[in-house]
Parts: C-alpha cells; sequence; structure tokens
C-alpha cells in the first residue's frame, strides 16, 4: 500500500497509459488510516496517473470485492449491499494523476492481512480513439491493533482505604501492526473503589498508532471500609461504535491502614452552660502497624468550644493514650445525645493520613435551682449592697 514507480514503456509512446501509482486507507496520503475487521463506511483512495503521452478520456473504473468486502447503497429507501463498485475519474491529461474515493464495509470476521482486489480500467487515447481495457490489481492490507497494559503508576505510590482521588496513570501500548482509532479507556469499578467525580473512570484517546503507547490518567476513591490487600481492576477499550471488550486487568495494592478507637469517655455526661469541663478520652491503636505524631481534635458543632486538640505522638499497635480537653458548653444546648466527630490525624510510611471516630456526650439541662443560683445570689447581693447604701445616705443626713 503506497506510492509505486512506474517507467514509461514502448507501447505508451504517443498514446495514454493509465495505471496505479498509489493505493491507501483514508483522504490523505501523508496521514493514512488504519482498516481493522468490522469498519463501516470506510474510504479507499486509489491514485491513478496517466505515464503516457496522450490524454486519457473517459476514465472509469471497476473494483471487484471479495468476501470481506462490501459496497453499501440504497435504493427506494431500502438499503442494498454490493461485491463491486464503480467510480469514474474522467478525462487525465498526460503526466497527471486522479484520486477515487470507495467507500467501504469490512466484514467483522475478516482476517488480518493484505487483501489483493482486481480494479477493471477503462479508457481510450484521445488521438487513437480506441478504447483500452485493463485489470490491475491493489493491495489492501487490513490490520487489527493489539492493546496492552505496558506500566502502572498510582500518585500518591501507597494507597489506603479511605484514600481519595487517587491518581492512577495507565500506559497503554499498541503492539499490533494496525492503528487503534477512536479509542476509548473505561475502568470497570467496584467496591471497594468508585470514580472521583464523574467521568473521572474514563478517558477518550483517539488514535493509538501501530507499535505506539499512549497515557491514560483516571481519578478514583476508596470505600473506608475497604480489607488491604491485593486487588484487580477491570480496564475496557472501546473503539467506534463497537462493545466494550477487556484490554486488561489493573492490580492495585491496598496498604494496611491504622485503625483507632475511642474509649473510656469522661464525663460521658454533660451539661448546657457549663464552662472549663475537663474531658478525657483513651484512644487506641488497634491496628498492626504504628502510628506517629499523632493528634486527635473534637469537631464538635455550634454550642460547643473551648480546647479541643490533643497532641499524643506515637501510637504503638495495641497502645492506648489518653486524650484531654477543655469544653464550653453554651446554654442553648439542645438535651440529648450529642454525636462529635473525632478527628484523628497521623503520619504512617512517610505518608499523611486522618480518619474519624464518632463520640457521643449526653447533654442534659441543668436543673432549675442550679441554673438560677447564680442570679439569684447576684440579685441578693445587689439589694444587700442597696440597702446598706441607702443606711448609710440616712445616716449621713442624720
Amino acid at each position: 500500500m503506497g506510492s509505486q514507480l512506474w517507467v514509461k514503456s514502448a507501447d505508451s509512446v504517443g498514446r495514454a497509459q493509465i495505471v496505479v501509482s498509489s493505493v491507501y486507507w483514508g483522504d490523505s496520503q501523508t496521514a493514512p488510516i488504519s482498516a481493522r475487521p468490522g469498519d463501516v463506511n470506510i474510504p479507499l483512495s486509489i491514485v491513478l496517473a496517466n505515464v503516457g503521452d496522450d490524454v486519457a478520456r473517459a476514465v472509469s473504473t471497476r473494483l471487484l470485492l471479495t468476501t470481506s468486502f462490501s459496497f453499501e447503497y440504497y435504493q427506494n429507501g431500502e438499503k442494498r449491499f454490493s461485491s463491486s463498485v464503480s467510480q469514474s475519474a474522467g478525462d487525465i491529461q498526460a503526466g497527471m494523476s486522479q484520486r477515487l474515493r470507495f467507500i467501504l464495509n469490512i466484514a467483522s470476521n475478516a482476517t488480518e492481512g493484505i487483501y489483493r482486489l482486481p480494479l477493471q480500467i477503462s479508457y481510450s487515447s484521445a488521438r487513437e480513439l480506441q478504447e483500452v481495457s485493463t485489470t490491475q490489481n491493489v493491495d489492501v492490507p487490513i490490520w487489527r491493533g493489539k492493546l496492552h497494559i505496558q506500566r502502572i503508576v498510582t500518585v500518591p505510590e501507597k494507597i489506603y482505604p479511605g484514600s481519595i482521588g487517587v491518581l492512577l496513570k495507565i500506559w497503554i501500548v499498541n503492539s499490533g501492526q494496525g492503528a487503534e482509532q477512536d479509542l476509548e479507556v473505561r475502568l470497570a469499578l467496584d467496591k471497594p473503589f468508585k470514580a472521583s467525580s464523574s467521568g473521572s473512570d474514563r478517558v477518550f484517546v483517539g488514535i493509538v498508532s501501530s507499535y505506539q503507547a499512549t497515557l491514560a490518567e483516571f481519578h478514583i476513591d476508596v470505600d473506608d471500609t475497604a480489607r488491604y490487600g491485593d486487588y484487580s481492576v477491570r480496564l475496557l477499550s472501546l473503539v467506534g461504535k463497537a462493545a466494550p471488550s477487556l484490554l486488561g486487568l489493573v492490580p492495585l495494592y491496598l496498604n494496611e491502614k491504622v485503625r483507632f478507637e475511642a474509649i473510656n469517655l469522661s464525663p460521658e455526661q454533660i451539661s448546657s452552660g457549663d464552662t472549663g469541663v475537663t474531658v478525657s478520652l483513651s484512644i487506641k491503636n488497634i491496628g498492626g502497624i504504628a502510628a506517629k505524631s499523632v493528634r486527635v481534635q473534637l469537631r464538635p458543632g455550634n454550642y460547643f468550644s473551648g480546647t479541643l486538640t490533643d497532641f499524643l505522638g506515637t501510637l504503638d499497635p495495641g497502645e492506648q493514650k489518653i486524650a484531654f480537653f477543655t469544653l464550653d458548653v453554651d446554654g442553648k444546648a439542645l438535651e440529648g445525645d450529642c454525636r462529635v466527630d473525632l478527628r484523628i490525624d497521623w503520619s504512617q510510611d512517610e505518608n499523611s493520613l486522618y480518619d474519624t471516630v464518632a463520640v457521643v456526650f449526653k447533654v442534659r439541662k441543668k436543673p432549675f435551682v442550679m441554673q438560677y443560683a447564680l442570679q439569684l445570689g447576684l440579685a441578693a447581693l445587689i439589694l444587700v449592697a442597696l440597702t446598706y447604701y441607702r443606711m448609710r445616705k440616712k445616716a449621713h443626713a442624720g
């Protein structure tokens, strides 16, 4: 498939001579496309050249198709198929060429290889007005692309249960002789994985030329409840309107992540309006690896404030340490169980990680006497002071 070098023969002296100079798929000889089994309405370009000394009049052609090829057309609104297709090139001046465009379908069960199709050519030489009919063979290749996963990288390098927005970089190589066109690749994500955002599990790659590699980037999240260990994700390829097919398996490894337990909350019950309440809470490492630089932070709602952060340092597997907080409770805090998030930040394998566990406080309204004792005492003091002031004023006046 490509250009051919033709030498003028003795028979072409003083007359026209039409030959096939090049054949390629697509509309550009400098950027040809690949044809593969199952392609529909794909253009095949055949370039005719007049290597004679005379004008070739009324050049017409008829391409005979094998069972792997067909020509589709409509007659009276009904789709029909033909095993041959005709094209007219008109007149071709001596030394000039003309491209003919044949729109073909390729059978989905066609085998890879180079097919030889007969091209019947007829024309007449302007001087002799004698019709010439020849048949020349054109070689038409059909190749599939063969896509493989070449390399996989995750950013960050280590991923854990609960990892968010993981960048998954997959290099795809085409080891086949044909190019893959209109290629889209998708991750078939199942638990514990999901797309970080709409469309982040698919990439439109476009063209992957033969023996070339291309990069596809995805963003995925990992469920908090996932177990550490080996996983595999299916990578699917879609070419044009064809059904998705398995391109390969993407191996992923989830590293063990430290797990924590919050126990022994004291006091469990607090009252609205309390200030400076010292709260203690035991944080236990129930995982199998050490957590370094552990920091805990209570993240309550609008009714709580105070010193809400404590630093615990390193927690080895099975070890527990007590965190202390100082809590102020708004007098408008609602009575009942109050769920508060406890965020735990730590470093592991030189990665900064975090997790959240729940802490439940029981909020109670203060009894009436306690709630207003301070106000009553203050009112009594004001009354005593006022009485004393009046008595002194009266004595001074007397």
